[in-house]
């Protein structure tokens, strides 16, 4: 039986949407902006939206008297599956972006699909396939071709950075992976919402502890930026990665970003200027096949 359709698209189209995130990031940090401002106004933007959708959420639950689980651990877990996919992961992944261009970040992340399967798994029992161990070997040398000759143009910040992103790939990984058991308890959009607002609670603590309220007195362009990211690279592509996960599973869902980097690199060439030559090329048709190898399983429970 094939995937479900509607499940595909809204992965394919959360890919997209979160593929502009660096695009509009590397434009805020000209304005000097640092990664707490930079979060606490994504997410400051981002909170009313996962307030009103998860007030909305619950009521549309609670009127059709659909089963949900609102136990304690079930929050708990949902909770922090949020601040580690979206605060603790968000955090790395910018601050890695101060270091390395929008292309070569888009394409480290898009390596999660690999740390999707090694932890399922660890922690599922889902088998290690042949395909993922070529997927695997296929991803990191195409990193590596890319890393060896951006190295010439950034330096040592370029190894730093890599690891920022790459760390920031393996805890959202994790994400993809533990959210399957709470979205089928608490519904996708209720789950998307209560794991987002955690998320904002703690980037906006971590804001108030790191910084000063001043901090946030910025150019208006820096706040519209800040609120394209909110709406078009955060709010709408949550909710469709989670509906996504909720109708084809993790595996797919992260498959199905596979078009994620194609965007990024077409953007950050054309609207930043960013180079694209021979050695990104191989890297990244290396990445692509990489990933896209591992739609050779058929079978559903191995990833």
């Amino acid at each position: 039986m094939g995937l479900d359709r509607t499940g595909v698209m809204l992965g394919i189209i959360g890919a997209a949407l979160f593929s502009t995130k660096p695009i509009l990031i590397k434009f805020i940090y000209e304005y000097g902006v640092d990664t707490s401002v930079l979060m606490a106004l994504r997410m400051g933007f981002s909170l009313p939206f996962y307030l009103v959708f998860g007030t909305l959420a619950f009521w549309q639950r609670q009127r059709n008297n659909t089963p949900t689980d609102y136990s304690t651990r079930t929050l708990l877990i949902t909770a922090l599956i949020g601040v580690n996919g979206y605060y603790v992961a968000s955090f790395l992944d910018l601050e890695g972006l101060t270091r390395i261009t929008a292309q070569f970040e888009r394409l480290i992340l898009f390596t999660y699909p690999i740390f999707v399967a090694i932890l399922s798994a660890v922690f599922m029992g889902i088998k290690f396939t042949r395909p993922t161990a070529i997927s695997l070997t296929l991803t990191y040398l195409g990193l590596a071709v890319i890393f060896t000759n951006d190295f010439q143009d950034f330096g040592t910040e370029i190894v730093s950075g890599s690891l920022l992103v790459l760390a920031a790939a393996a805890i959202f990984a994790g994400y993809v992976v533990f959210s399957k058991t709470p979205i089928e308890k608490l519904g996708s959009r209720l789950f998307t919402c209560f794991a987002m607002i955690a998320a904002s609670v703690a980037i906006l603590v971590h804001f108030l502890v790191s910084n000063g309220i001043g901090d946030l007195h910025q150019p208006w362009q820096v706040y519209a930026l800040a609120l394209a990211i909110a709406v078009f690279a955060t709010v709408l592509p949550t909710f469709f990665l989670a509906e996504s996960i909720a109708r084809i599973g993790p595996g797919p869902t992260s498959i199905m970003g596979s078009v994620g980097p194609i965007f990024t690199i077409l953007m950050a060439v054309i609207i930043l200027g960013e180079k694209f030559g021979v050695a990104h090329f191989i890297g990244t048709a290396l990445i692509v096949a990489g990933v896209i190898w591992l739609t050779r399983s058929n079978n559903q429970r191995s990833i």
